[in-house]
């Protein structure tokens, strides 16, 4: 039975999101708890997937019982389980902060509408993690990506021209994908995955190969926000509506990332790779440099949000740097660490910005001083995933840290050692500004405590405590399922 999850995980949120269009004529507020018992109901099957898989090996689905390549399949293995979990794990967290959000962001009559998108966008995320074939990976993003630039222009005004922005460049990336695609289909004649790869063996040489690689890499890099493709991203970020900043930095944001790492490691694979290191090593430098001027353009915002937003800008290159490193497992097992690190360090921060603009509208860093003391729950969060997102052992941020210099070392790639120190340096600056605003600055007299309201404060607590504990497990027993990743990617070293 627990073969049919995957498909019951994609379906059950689609059915979800037109039940929450339904009920909403007769009940505006129902959509929320329809939205969380679903939510819930698919992180309990992520877990029994993700248990299946690391058991027993990928579950192989067909739908309608076509084989493939003719049909499409669903091929959950322990990347994508593991994908999925992380998915819909800040999924469940991101509506529980969303109910008083939402309430006081998004108009009432819109709210149905808002949480149909919700659902929408998390069954395209979903379905991304759980599919084996490309054609449909693609149909499975642009619902995702549909949807989200539908919520971000539910905060009117000036989310209005970011998620048009964010429409433009994202139809362009998905246009580079689907190019990518269209070539490969042309040669290989198959959008199955694994039928793809068994193909390509053959095929490493042909000049059509090499171009669908680039439109794959270029569209994935524009949806991930690599630099310079990122412009799209602070403005997306900053002027969402608070829930749907921290959705998209967290799960949607690691979903593309996971799109990439899939396309590289499991249709192109290593072997093809490492017949273009000098071009691959452009890519590990391109990463590196979006790591420094992603913490460089953080220091210079005054806008918390938007810091938080540049500060993503250069994680992705945490990724994309990870994933260079072809000769040894540590790469690719940093980069799998890090869809969760970052999500549980970033969706910490946003929902305790987010949660300072909702108690005290209060949006640029000097507009925090003193609020450490007013709200010393919420400005605790903020600081445990600061100190995470520098690089403080045993925190989570410094299991990737450690795991990319690791592979430094056994690569002999010293200078990517030195990128790494110098962005903990860099966002060292850019979060103690806020920091020293919060505790060190503003009136020092007695104020009263008036500290976020239980949904917005206790998602963020229990995510700033997973920051430590993480890390904690990445650096025992977890480490042993990240080297089953690579070898389930025939990473190896």
């Amino acid at each position: 039975m627990i073969e049919h999850f995957p498909v019951v995980v994609v379906a059950t949120s689609l059915l979800s999101a037109f039940t929450i269009l339904l009920s909403g004529i007769f009940n505006r507020k129902i959509g929320y708890y329809i939205s969380l018992g679903t939510v819930t109901f698919q992180l309990i099957l992520s877990i029994f997937i993700l248990d299946h898989v690391t058991k027993y090996g990928t579950i192989r689905y067909w739908l309608g019982g076509w084989r493939p390549p003719w049909g499409i399949e669903y091929a959950t293995d322990e990347l994508g389980a593991y994908t999925l979990l992380v998915v819909l794990f800040f999924s469940f967290f991101a509506t529980i902060y969303a109910k008083r959000i939402v309430e006081k962001e998004i108009e009432e009559y819109k709210i149905p509408y808002f949480y149909t998108l919700w659902q929408l966008l998390i069954s395209g995320m979903c379905g991304v993690a759980v599919t084996g074939d490309l054609f449909n990976l693609f149909v499975f993003m642009e619902i995702a990506s549909l949807a989200g630039y539908a919520l971000i222009a539910m905060a009117g005004k000036r989310a209005l021209v970011a998620s048009y922005n964010y429409l433009i460049l994202g139809t362009v990336g998905i246009s580079f994908y689907l190019l990518g695609t269209a070539f490969l289909y042309a040669v290989t004649g198959t959008l199955n995955m694994l039928d793809a790869k068994i193909l390509l063996s053959l095929l490493y040489e042909n000049k059509v190969v090499h171009a669908a690689f680039v439109f794959y890499f270029i569209g994935l890099a524009i949806k991930m926000a690599l630099i310079p493709f990122h412009i799209w991203q602070p403005d997306a970020y900053e002027f969402s509506p608070s829930a749907v900043t921290v959705l998209i930095s967290t799960a949607m944001a690691k979903i593309n990332a996971y799109a990439l790492i899939r396309i590289i490691f499991s249709v192109f694979t290593t072997e093809f790779l490492e017949k273009f290191l000098a071009v691959w090593t452009l890519v590990a430098w391109i990463a590196s440099a979006a790591i420094i001027l992603g913490s460089i353009f953080a220091i210079m915002q005054r806008s918390l949000k938007r810091m938080l937003a540049y500060s993503s800008i250069s994680h992705v290159g945490y990724i994309v740097l990870a994933m260079s490193f072809l000769n040894t497992k540590w790469g690719i097992m940093a980069a799998a660490a890090h869809l969760l690190n970052h999500s549980l360090m970033k969706a910490t921060l946003f929902m305790v910005a987010c949660g300072f603009i909702y108690k005290t509208n209060a949006k640029r860093i000097e507009e925090l001083e003193g609020l450490g003391r007013r709200m010393p729950f919420s400005a605790a969060a903020f600081t445990i995933a600061a100190i995470s997102m520098i690089g403080i052992p045993p925190t989570a941020g410094f299991v990737t840290k450690f795991y990319i210099i690791l592979a430094s070392l056994e690569t002999g790639q010293l200078g990517f050692i030195a990128v790494m120190i110098a962005s903990s340096l860099l966002s060292l600056v850019y979060f103690w500004r806020v920091i020293e605003a919060l505790y060190m600055k503003g009136h020092h007299e007695e104020v009263k405590r008036d500290d976020l309201p239980a949904l917005i404060l206790y998602p963020a607590l229990i995510l700033a405590v997973l920051c430590i504990l993480a890390g904690v497990f990445w650096l025992a027993k977890g480490v042993m399922f990240l080297e089953s990743i690579a070898k389930t990617l025939e990473v190896v070293g």
